[in-house]
């Protein structure tokens, strides 16, 4: 799993790649926490383009952050799930909650 964080117009960005499970479900979410407080933006997304699997620990760390995240007057997105972890976000009722982008154009311009 690799974690990285970027700022891009007023947006915290948080890239995985790999797989998110239990075993970095911690590490991810202790890293995001940091960051949303340190740099408290407007918007946080959470690119999931390089993510190959997850499970509900990951929707644990999704929801989590969300509330984190709105705590502090912000908005959340998630971009680029592929079919599995989309239908996992599906599943969990997390796309009812936060927009789910293609893109990572398409999520800033909201």
């Amino acid at each position: 799993m690799k974690l990285t964080f970027s700022n891009e117009k007023n947006a915290l960005i948080m890239s995985v790649d790999g797989e998110i499970d239990h075993r970095y479900s911690i590490q991810i979410r202790n890293e995001a926490d940091r960051k949303i407080v340190t740099y408290p933006e407007k918007k946080f997304i959470i690119d999931l383009r390089g993510v190959t699997f997850m499970d509900s620990s990951a929707v644990g760390v999704i929801i989590g952050r969300y509330k984190l995240v709105k705590s502090f007057g912000g908005d959340i997105a998630i971009v680029g799930a592929n079919s599995t972890v989309g239908r996992i976000l599906e599943m969990s009722g997390i796309r009812k909650i936060i927009p789910l982008y293609q893109s990572m154009e398409e999520a800033l311009e909201v």
